[in-house]
């Protein structure tokens, strides 16, 4: 009867030391501390970064102008990516993706809800991405994704052209995962030329 007590405290402590967060948000910050101690960083667990770069080439992909710092110009944008590594095939991804400004307000979201499937024997995973807008209930914009692993990539933009006049400092991109922060990174906007 006391080992069955003890069993029962020991697995109580562990459930309030995990806390509610999903089993993807706990792999990602072992993967953190993994990768902190210079552990591989290919640890199988589940992973998110973000890469922010002035533009993604629309035939290659690639990402150009990759950096954490840029200055508002004629039809300028920062592109913020998110990738997603060793997802669960089947498991349903809500996503959130929230700009903050300098002041620490909310600017704006996008809101995905992300499904990967196995596409079939040796032919890899194909992702369902569904946006969808909170104001907007019959809004659905679905795109797809095809990858030899199981990942995929959500993107969003900010726009920092001359006519937006968005104030210098340092803003984020938050990454919410199942409505809890999962991580968010930071890039500064510098002031435009002859901007004091």
């Amino acid at each position: 009867m006391i080992r069955m007590l003890l069993g029962m405290t020991l697995l109580a402590g562990l459930a309030l030391l995990a806390g509610c967060e999903s089993r993807e948000a706990q792999e990602w910050q072992i993967g953190q501390s993994v990768l902190a101690a210079d552990a591989p960083p290919d640890s199988g667990l589940f992973n998110a970064e973000v890469t922010f770069c002035r533009k993604v080439g629309k035939k290659s992909g690639k990402r150009i102008g990759i950096a954490r710092n840029f200055q508002p110009a004629q039809k300028r944008s920062v592109n913020a990516l998110v990738d997603f590594s060793n997802v669960e095939p089947g498991r349903l991804y809500a996503v959130h993706l929230a700009w903050i400004r300098p002041d620490g307000k909310e600017m704006f979201r996008r809101y995905a809800e992300v499904t990967l499937a196995v596409a079939g024997e040796g032919e890899g995973f194909e992702t369902v991405i569904d946006w969808k807008k909170a104001e907007n209930l019959h809004y659905l914009k679905q795109n797809s994704q095809t990858s030899a692993t199981a990942e995929f990539t959500l993107s969003t933009r900010l726009n920092i052209s001359h006519s937006r006049q968005r104030e210098p400092g340092d803003y984020l991109l938050r990454i919410y995962l199942d409505r809890r922060l999962l991580l968010e990174e930071m890039f500064t906007l510098e002031a435009a030329p002859g901007q004091s």
